[in-house]
Protein backbone atom coordinates (compact mmCIF):
# COMPACT_ATOMS: atom_id res chain seq x y z
CA UNK A 1 0.00 0.00 0.00
CA UNK A 2 2.93 2.45 0.57
CA UNK A 3 4.03 1.99 -2.38
CA UNK A 4 1.04 2.98 -4.26
CA UNK A 5 1.20 6.41 -2.66
CA UNK A 6 4.65 6.49 -3.94
CA UNK A 7 3.89 5.56 -7.43
CA UNK A 8 0.74 8.03 -7.73
CA UNK A 9 3.11 10.79 -6.15
CA UNK A 10 5.49 9.82 -8.73
CA UNK A 11 2.61 10.06 -11.34
CA UNK A 12 1.89 13.68 -9.93
CA UNK A 13 5.61 15.17 -10.66
CA UNK A 14 5.14 13.21 -13.76
CA UNK A 15 1.86 15.41 -14.96
CA UNK A 16 3.24 18.79 -13.42
CA UNK A 17 6.38 18.72 -14.96
CA UNK A 18 5.78 16.71 -18.45
CA UNK A 19 2.31 18.65 -19.45
CA UNK A 20 2.27 21.42 -21.91
CA UNK A 21 1.45 24.08 -19.81
CA UNK A 22 1.61 24.26 -16.15
CA UNK A 23 -0.09 27.47 -15.72
CA UNK A 24 -2.68 25.77 -18.17
CA UNK A 25 -3.03 23.13 -15.65
CA UNK A 26 -3.29 25.16 -12.99
CA UNK A 27 -5.51 27.63 -14.60
CA UNK A 28 -8.05 25.02 -16.29
CA UNK A 29 -7.25 21.57 -15.25
CA UNK A 30 -6.41 20.90 -18.53
CA UNK A 31 -3.37 18.04 -18.99
CA UNK A 32 -1.82 18.18 -22.84
CA UNK A 33 1.54 16.26 -23.81
CA UNK A 34 3.45 17.13 -26.82
CA UNK A 35 5.90 15.11 -27.87
CA UNK A 36 9.07 16.55 -29.31
CA UNK A 37 10.94 13.74 -31.02
CA UNK A 38 14.05 15.80 -31.37
CA UNK A 39 14.75 17.56 -28.03
CA UNK A 40 17.83 19.86 -27.62
CA UNK A 41 19.77 18.01 -25.08
CA UNK A 42 22.03 21.49 -24.35
CA UNK A 43 18.91 23.27 -22.70
CA UNK A 44 20.35 20.76 -19.88
CA UNK A 45 22.97 22.90 -19.17
CA UNK A 46 20.83 26.22 -19.45
CA UNK A 47 22.01 28.47 -16.88
CA UNK A 48 19.57 29.90 -14.04
CA UNK A 49 17.73 33.35 -15.51
CA UNK A 50 19.40 36.54 -14.42
CA UNK A 51 15.81 38.25 -13.32
CA UNK A 52 14.05 35.99 -10.51
CA UNK A 53 10.55 36.82 -10.81
CA UNK A 54 7.89 35.94 -8.09
CA UNK A 55 6.32 33.53 -10.25
CA UNK A 56 9.57 31.78 -11.21
CA UNK A 57 10.71 31.41 -7.44
CA UNK A 58 7.04 29.99 -6.45
CA UNK A 59 7.54 27.58 -8.74
CA UNK A 60 11.19 26.08 -7.92
CA UNK A 61 9.53 26.02 -4.31
CA UNK A 62 6.90 23.74 -5.84
CA UNK A 63 9.71 21.31 -7.71
CA UNK A 64 11.32 21.10 -3.82
CA UNK A 65 8.48 20.49 -2.15
CA UNK A 66 6.75 18.14 -4.68
CA UNK A 67 10.53 16.64 -4.17
CA UNK A 68 10.17 16.41 -0.28
CA UNK A 69 6.89 15.08 -0.13
CA UNK A 70 8.31 12.29 -2.64
CA UNK A 71 11.37 11.77 -0.49
CA UNK A 72 9.09 11.49 2.74
CA UNK A 73 6.95 8.99 1.08
CA UNK A 74 10.05 7.07 -0.29
CA UNK A 75 11.39 7.06 3.73
CA UNK A 76 8.00 4.98 5.02
CA UNK A 77 8.19 2.70 2.15
CA UNK A 78 11.95 2.00 2.56
CA UNK A 79 14.11 1.85 5.60
CA UNK A 80 17.73 2.55 3.24
CA UNK A 81 18.70 6.38 3.18
CA UNK A 82 21.14 5.13 0.57
CA UNK A 83 18.48 3.64 -1.37
CA UNK A 84 15.99 6.88 -0.99
CA UNK A 85 18.08 9.47 -2.15
CA UNK A 86 19.20 7.28 -4.63
CA UNK A 87 15.36 6.53 -5.99
CA UNK A 88 14.77 10.54 -5.69
CA UNK A 89 17.89 12.09 -7.56
CA UNK A 90 17.33 9.61 -10.10
CA UNK A 91 13.76 10.78 -10.48
CA UNK A 92 14.49 14.12 -10.44
CA UNK A 93 16.98 13.87 -13.22
CA UNK A 94 14.66 11.78 -15.29
CA UNK A 95 11.90 14.66 -15.21
CA UNK A 96 14.49 17.14 -16.25
CA UNK A 97 15.60 14.62 -18.98
CA UNK A 98 11.86 14.04 -19.89
CA UNK A 99 10.35 17.18 -20.04
CA UNK A 100 13.19 17.92 -23.52
CA UNK A 101 10.95 15.36 -24.90
CA UNK A 102 7.40 17.43 -23.73
CA UNK A 103 8.02 21.02 -25.06
CA UNK A 104 9.12 21.41 -21.42
CA UNK A 105 12.51 22.96 -20.44
CA UNK A 106 14.55 20.41 -18.26
CA UNK A 107 17.37 22.33 -16.66
CA UNK A 108 19.67 20.77 -14.64
CA UNK A 109 19.61 23.38 -11.84
CA UNK A 110 16.09 21.94 -11.44
CA UNK A 111 17.71 19.07 -9.96
CA UNK A 112 19.44 21.09 -7.88
CA UNK A 113 16.33 22.70 -6.64
CA UNK A 114 14.40 19.31 -6.43
CA UNK A 115 17.58 17.75 -4.25
CA UNK A 116 16.90 20.49 -2.13
CA UNK A 117 14.11 19.28 -1.50
CA UNK A 118 15.14 15.65 -0.75
CA UNK A 119 17.83 16.64 1.23
CA UNK A 120 15.51 18.33 3.95
CA UNK A 121 12.60 15.38 3.81
CA UNK A 122 15.62 13.05 4.46
CA UNK A 123 16.95 15.08 7.65
CA UNK A 124 13.44 15.99 9.07
CA UNK A 125 12.50 11.77 8.51
CA UNK A 126 16.22 11.79 10.70
CA UNK A 127 14.88 14.14 13.27
CA UNK A 128 12.06 11.43 13.19
CA UNK A 129 13.41 8.19 13.26
CA UNK A 130 14.07 5.97 16.37
CA UNK A 131 17.08 4.06 16.64
CA UNK A 132 17.00 0.99 18.93
CA UNK A 133 20.09 2.19 20.69
CA UNK A 134 18.50 5.55 21.87
CA UNK A 135 15.28 3.92 22.84
CA UNK A 136 15.39 3.97 27.34
CA UNK A 137 12.91 1.42 28.94
CA UNK A 138 11.82 2.12 31.93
Amino acid sequence: MRGLFVLFWAGMIFVFTCTASFNGLMDTGEIRFYINPTPHFSELLAPLPLQLSGGFLIQKFGHAFAFFILTALLQIAFQSKKLVFSLATFYAALTEFLQLFFTRDGRLFDVGIDTIGILLALGIGRLFMTHPSRETNF
